[in-house]
């Protein structure tokens, strides 16, 4: 958090006052613009000072009304302290605090760009702290719902392994269908923790060689059922021999998972043609490696494209917006990217670029 977000949330104009005016001027002016403080400048155009309202009420305790005609000179603060847009908040809070002075000139190129109250630190800092909590919250649900699937699919074939149980005479087959359901899920639970801890800690430096088409066959089989039951057809286009990549294969899964599963729910209004999902890898420019997850459902408008991989920005009526920013945080701490490409009519292609094992 920076004194540039500061001034872009509050704006950049200063109002100033020349070093010869009265203090009756400044005093009016003070109303007029209905600010604390002014900057003062001096003959050459510096800034020479600073005049607030607390410093003319002091020259009037001293000096009675005659103080109103004194030149701003006299009462100003002439030890002017500034800071840089790219100062931190909490270093401009604790100078202000150490020097019992509330307003800081904020200097670009030798040139004044604004000017930030100790009450602007203070207020950004509390709408900081508040978009934490809310974040914190959301990540929370985020993290509770891609969890509920996999105990919700364990609690399921748990039932069904019960009802096995009482049939005469006993399914064997069925039951032992069920627990490995439930030890893959309980798996997949495991990762999913694992590669949140991953993703939100220091990142991991030991790597391991992955092979995409490898993670994509796995992500294909594990939302098999899904597929099955909304009638999709899946398609791979996998690269034969493709080069491996270097990263985290649970955070890669993840985020083969998740582009699935948002092109599942793309198509789910789709009634007018064949739901097709279609798996892509191919080798690009010699160094890297592509995947794209296509769709063929209604695609995504222009205007919301552009934000689909922002925290809190979604299509979905009930979604977090929390999925997609994941997966681009992944991918771009893979050394690669993240994009997205739809003509808001047929379809939408998800589609991320890592560099090749040893290229980055």
């Amino acid at each position: 958090m920076t004194v540039s977000k500061i001034l872009a949330r509050k704006g950049r104009r200063v109002f100033t006052v020349k070093s010869s005016a009265t203090l009756a001027a400044a005093a009016r002016l003070l109303a007029k613009r209905g600010v604390g403080a002014l900057v003062v400048i001096g003959a050459r155009g510096s800034v020479a000072g600073i005049i607030s309202e607390r410093d003319i009420v002091q020259a009037l305790a001293r000096k009675g009304a005659a103080a109103l005609s004194l030149p701003i000179a006299k009462a100003m603060t002439s030890t002017v302290a500034t800071c840089a847009e790219s100062n931190s908040v909490v270093q401009i809070m604790n100078k202000m605090t150490r020097g019992r002075f509330r307003h800081m000139p904020v200097m670009q190129r030798g040139s004044l760009a604004g000017l930030v109250s100790m009450g602007d630190a203070v207020k950004f800092r509390l709408g900081s702290l508040e978009d934490t909590l809310t974040n914190v919250q959301n990540i929370i649900a985020s993290i509770a719902h891609e969890i509920r699937q996999p105990l919700t699919a364990i609690a399921t074939r748990g039932g069904a392994a019960l009802r096995f149980l009482q049939r005469t005479p006993i399914d064997i087959d069925e039951i032992r269908a069920d627990l490995n359901s439930m030890i893959e899920h309980s798996h997949r639970t495991s990762a999913v923790f694992d590669s949140i801890s991953s993703l939100f800690g220091s990142p991991d430096r030991r790597g391991q060689s992955v092979n995409l088409n490898e993670v994509i066959l796995e992500a294909l089989e594990s939302l098999r059922g899904e597929l099955e039951d909304q009638e999709i057809i899946a398609r791979s286009d996998l690269m034969v021999d493709l080069p491996l990549v270097d990263g985290h294969r649970a955070q890669l899964q993840e985020v083969v998972t998740n582009l699935i599963r948002n092109a599942v729910e793309a198509m789910d209004a789709t009634k007018d043609r064949a739901r097709v999902l279609k798996m892509i890898t191919e080798r690009r420019s010699g160094n890297s490696i592509r995947v794209a997850v296509e769709d063929s459902g209604p695609g995504i408008p222009p205007k919301q494209l552009r934000r689909v991989f922002d925290v809190f920005v979604t299509t979905k009526a009930t979604g977090m917006g929390l999925g997609l920013a994941i997966c681009k945080m992944i991918i771009e701490r893979h050394g690669g990217n993240i994009s997205a490409r739809s003509d808001g009519r047929s379809g939408t292609t998800m589609q991320f670029i890592l560099p090749i094992l040893g290229r980055k």
